[in-house]
């Protein structure tokens, strides 16, 4: 009579926790890649995670994939000078989120501000607010070249 070999209900519990693991990271590379591809589309890939493309209307544009088993990348707007920039967290269930960054009045501090979907700070601090409403103009451009690269707004 042949011995039965008993396996450990430790190697066990291991084979299911790295089958299980194994799964959840095909799930994540195939969310984030199906939500992130779209937004790359003519454009150069400057590290791995990372595709830029040189505007011809004064602007910059970026695509930042999530790190690793990570749901949060962002897409990016800048004015060629960088004085001006939109930064959109899409959401992958859950709402998209939008920020800018503006130059202080004296030029040597840059503040970053969330905003809504409809370009107002979400903030109740006077000196964001203020900023906000003296570049709201630069504030509209910026969602627009958004808007215009990758029909999302």
């Amino acid at each position: 009579m042949k011995k039965q070999r008993k396996v450990p209900a430790l190697l066990i519990l291991l084979g299911i926790v790295l089958l299980g693991f194994g799964v959840y990271n095909c799930i994540w590379y195939n969310v984030v890649q199906h939500k992130y591809d779209p937004y790359t589309v003519d454009m150069r890939e400057l590290y791995p995670g990372t595709h830029v493309l040189d505007g011809d209307n004064g602007y910059n544009y970026n695509v930042k994939f999530p790190d690793y088993l990570s749901y949060t990348g962002n897409l990016g707007v800048q004015t060629y000078n960088g004085v001006f920039a939109l930064i959109i967290w899409p959401g992958i269930g859950k709402e998209t989120t939008y920020g800018v960054r503006l130059p202080a009045e004296e030029g040597t501090e840059v503040w970053g501000i969330m905003l809504d979907y409809q370009h107002r700070a979400l903030t109740s601090d006077p000196a964001e607010l203020a900023l906000v409403d003296q570049y709201q103009a630069q504030i509209d451009d910026l969602f627009k070249m958004a808007s215009t690269q990758w029909d999302i707004l």
